[in-house]
């Protein structure tokens, strides 16, 4: 109730107190100026109580505003931390992507680095096996060469003596001619002997 409704309700009791004096009821007693007042004063608490409880739900209405502003605020930032969440969720997806297609070419390098390295012990493995060739023939040459180098130091048998020891010359052979090329590279130059085919694989 608002102050101008109160002053009316106050003039309307106030002329109904006119009119009762003015035209008298036997039925109805006379209202003093006590009783007005005291009407006045309850009229005047009742509109402070109403002003009151106005105030109150004006408060009420200001803080709730305050509260809807900041839900509205919050749901703004919500909305923003969604999105970021939403990029940073892409962002993880193109990265998790990324280390599967790594994790797979690592695999595949692995692979072909076990490969290789089998490769390598296979080469090494016949790389030995050609090295104790090479020593074996190495040897075989420095024994050919060796026997050749006694037959020249040794003394020239007669022909007789030759004619009965000697045994049938065989066929010269391609092995033992490349034998015989080999010992010349690798002996010191001999001194001048003529030496045929059939002898010299007569050592076989």
């Amino acid at each position: 109730m608002t102050k101008g409704n109160l002053n009316d309700l106050i003039r309307t009791e106030a002329n109904k107190e006119v009119e009762s004096q003015t035209s008298p009821s036997p039925k109805r007693p006379k209202e003093t100026n006590a009783t007005l007042q005291a009407k006045i004063n309850d009229l005047t608490t009742e509109l402070e109580k109403t002003e009151k409880n106005q105030q109150t739900l004006q408060e009420k209405v200001i803080s709730l505003e305050k509260e809807l502003k900041e839900q509205l605020e919050l749901s703004v930032r919500l909305q923003q931390l969604q999105q970021q969440t939403e990029q940073l969720e892409s962002v993880l997806s193109e990265k998790t992507t990324l280390v599967a297609k790594l994790s797979s070419q690592l695999s595949k390098t692995e692979t072909e680095l076990t490969e290789k390295k089998q490769l390598i012990e296979k080469l090494s493995s016949q790389l030995s096996k050609t090295e104790t060739e090479l020593t074996e023939k190495k040897q075989l040459i420095e024994k050919l060469y060796n026997q050749i180098k006694t037959l020249e130091n040794s003394p020239t048998p007669t022909h007789e003596s030759s004619s009965i020891t000697k045994p049938a010359p065989k066929k010269p052979s391609l092995y033992n001619f490349e034998m015989a090329t080999l010992a010349r590279y690798i002996a010191p130059t001999p001194t001048p002997t003529e030496l045929t085919d059939s002898e010299i694989g007569w050592f076989d």
